[in-house]
């Protein structure tokens, strides 16, 4: 396939995640194969891919087109969600019945219409007419389980929850709120689990919420009546109710609870992405920027830390614990674009922006000499900071860190994300950052989990501290981090990343300690080796059974090596 052919599929793929968010990973695939052709698996450049180095106009034209409707398409979801309860307000004094737009669908009325002429059934019609007789508000709201006739269903009627109100602010208002429950495989698996039932009477409660008789579940299912009415016995035995309707009620409640009306709406992650605060100053810079930078620790002992690309100066308590006790204190900048720092000027001054900046907050600081520890992605940049620092640089820690990036050598070992990341940000940062704007507002609706799940799909070790919600939430605050200003963070960091620094790496002479996880799935061990292995001031431990999220899982030897430069 050639170049063009994969470069219109990447991007049709794209057009396709506005209107179905599901077909992100479908467009990933698709970014995959227009750098790496038809992929047999080792990882090598297709040879007709061209290297933009800074944006491509047309495609960012796309981007930006893109990013339009899946912002057009954010607005009509929530739209759609604010209007899909169907509400109708009934007049206390005339009995005149109005509603809103979802109202008019569900009953199939044209307002105003009479209270008689709603498609309701008689208990709903009749707590109605008492919510209306009542001349003060309601101290407590009424839910019930109400069919609701519909002449463009197929079946005879629709199991409704209604809530009934007698607002406070609306004298002369009742107002019903009706849902419609859809009773999906997974809620009708929770029900069966909080009341004990069996597959058998898990089916015949199915078929009470549908609104069928004992006999048309008996005709349906094909059983007898007796057997139905028995099994109809131990659903109410094992519910504690009284009556079959008294269980239908219950049942809805329970999906009320359960935010399961509709279970086909589009579900929304709780989650909302802010970078942390705590600890967190801001510094006035000469440029007119600010730098925002976090304390973390209380030690007499100061060491610059330079964040990871994506995990950023946020750690778990028994981390915190042994920096206490290490009388340890850690100063971490956020580097422009990330987190609440001003972006650089220029995408080509971001790097010395970095160095900079931490000059600045050291100077700030009163520090003359310091030791600094650079982290992962963050690598890059430790090393240019150092060699800024010259002989003020006390000791040097890494951990984790990635190395000069080299394209051949490297790319084929690299775990899928990684190796696309590498690939977008060296060839077509455009690609980068359509990828991000595309799949940011995907993964907010997903969830930092399910992003983090992606990320280490390769990566056994670190799949296992998700498990962990103490690890997960400080995995969850590095995102944040990374994505507070959108994508440009990713874009601009990403290439510096993925970049051949060696004449940094060489500059700095004075002993330094490395820890390299054994499982790492970006850099492998190998290559670590061979470029580290030979130079007598680097101290390269390597710690089996960690990956990725190697200053989290080894906070001892992490915490040792910090005592030791410090």
């Amino acid at each position: 396939m050639s170049h063009t052919h994969r470069y219109f599929e990447m991007l049709g793929a794209a057009y396709e995640v506005p209107s179905e968010a599901d077909r992100f990973d479908a467009f990933l695939d698709a970014a995959m194969a227009y750098f790496f052709g038809d992929e047999d698996g080792n990882g090598q450049l297709a040879e007709d891919v061209p290297r933009h180095s800074g944006d491509d106009a047309k495609l960012e034209s796309h981007r930006e087109r893109i990013s339009a409707l899946i912002e057009e398409a954010s607005r009509r979801e929530v739209a759609g969600a604010d209007s899909f309860h169907a509400v109708l307000e009934v007049s206390a004094r005339t009995g005149l019945v109005t509603g809103n737009d979802s109202a008019a669908q569900l009953t199939g009325q044209t307002f105003p219409c009479r209270l008689d002429d709603l498609p309701l059934d008689s208990m709903a019609i009749a707590m109605i007419r008492q919510a209306k007789r009542t001349n003060q508000p309601q101290t407590q709201d009424r839910i019930v389980l109400t069919d609701v006739e519909s002449d463009m269903e197929a079946d005879r009627s629709r199991a409704c929850l209604a809530l009934i109100q007698r607002p406070k602010d609306l004298n002369d208002i009742v107002q019903v709120s009706l849902s419609y429950i859809h009773w999906s495989t997974e809620l009708m698996a929770r029900l069966r689990a909080a009341f004990g039932l069996t597959a058998s009477e898990t089916e015949i409660l199915e078929g009470y919420l549908g609104n069928l008789s004992q006999k048309e579940i008996a005709g349906k299912r094909g059983r007898a009546l007796e057997t139905i009415k028995g099994q109809s016995k131990s659903i109410l035995r094992k519910t504690g109710c009284a009556r079959m309707s008294d269980v239908v009620q219950l049942c809805a409640s329970i999906a009320f609870l359960m935010r399961q009306l509709p279970s086909e709406a589009p579900t929304q992650s709780a989650e909302t992405w802010v970078t942390p605060t705590r600890g967190m100053s801001f510094l006035n810079l000469p440029d007119g920027r600010q730098l925002a930078w976090y304390r973390i620790g209380s030690g007499s002992r100061p060491v610059l830390f330079v964040h990871g690309y994506m995990q950023g100066p946020f750690f778990t308590p028994d981390f915190l614990r042994r920096l206490r006790q290490a009388d340890i204190c850690l100063m971490a900048p956020s580097r422009p674009c990330f987190g609440y720092t001003s972006p650089s000027r220029t995408r080509d001054s971001h790097d010395q922006t970095v160095v900079r900046d931490a000059l600045a907050l050291l100077y700030h600081l009163g520090h003359t000499r310091i030791s600094l520890c650079a982290h992962h992605g963050g690598a890059p940049h430790g090393f240019r900071i150092a060699k800024a620092l010259g002989d003020r640089l006390g000791g040097m820690l890494v951990v984790g860190g990635t190395i000069p990036f080299d394209e051949e050598t490297h790319l084929p070992g690299m775990n899928p994300m990684s190796r696309f990341a590498a690939a977008a940000s060296r060839h077509a940062p455009s690609v980068m950052k359509m990828a991000l704007s595309v799949g940011l507002p995907v993964y907010r609706r997903r969830g930092t989990t399910a992003f983090l799940k992606k990320q280490f799909a390769r990566s056994p070790s670190d799949l296992e501290t998700l498990d962990d919600p103490i690890l997960r939430e400080v995995l969850s605050e590095g995102l944040y981090h990374a994505v507070e200003q959108g994508t440009e963070a990713w874009t601009r960091d990403g290439s510096t990343v993925m970049a051949d620094w060696r004449a940094d790496l060489d500059s700095v002479t004075i002993p330094l300690t490395w820890l390299k996880a054994g499982e790492d799935t970006v850099i492998s061990t190998e290559h670590v080796q061979a470029l580290l292995g030979h130079r007598e001031n680097v101290d390269l431990k390597i710690l089996p059974g960690h990956a990725l999220n190697l200053i989290h899982t080894a906070p001892d030897d992490v915490c040792e090596a910090l005592a030791q430069i410090a």
